[in-house]
């Protein structure tokens, strides 16, 4: 799909829900990962940047004992680094039922300065909305009393 996009000449900026440069890691988040895995995704995103000289945006939340690790950030620095990109790390808004947690401040900030020191650009995307679990389109998961 990456590659016909890019084909078609489209007019605007890719974003790649990334969240792991490691296809394990990857593939227990997004099992399409399984099907279509980072190699695969690499080269499509090769192909979208020589056809259109449009940096890549990853999307990328730091869960805490997912991927908040060095060997996770070493993972992403390398992706990064084989083609043109920016990294968005979000921050996450943890819900009652799903079990993930935010990864602590300091494994944001590994993630920041290594990426950083890799002349990579990084964006922490705060989240907005906790108070009333609005974040990501978590409201919408919220039972509302009548």
């Amino acid at each position: 799909m990456i590659r016909k996009l890019a084909d078609d000449g489209v007019k605007f900026k890719l974003a790649v829900s990334l969240h792991s440069a490691i296809d394990e890691v990857r593939t227990s988040m997004m099992p399409v990962n399984a099907s279509s895995n980072l190699a695969e995704l690499l080269e499509s995103l090769q192909y979208w940047y020589r056809a259109t000289k449009r940096q890549i945006t990853f999307e990328y939340v730091v869960w805490k004992d997912i991927n908040d690790k060095q060997k996770d950030i070493d993972a992403l620095v390398y992706y990064c680094k084989r083609v043109p990109s920016k990294v968005n790390l979000i921050e996450y808004n943890a819900i009652e039922e799903d079990g993930f947690e935010q990864a602590s401040p300091e494994s944001i900030q590994k993630y920041v300065s290594a990426l950083e020191s890799n002349n990579i650009t990084v964006k922490i995307r705060r989240s907005r909305g906790k108070d009333i679990d609005a974040a990501c389109g978590q409201l919408a998961n919220k039972t509302v009393p009548a």
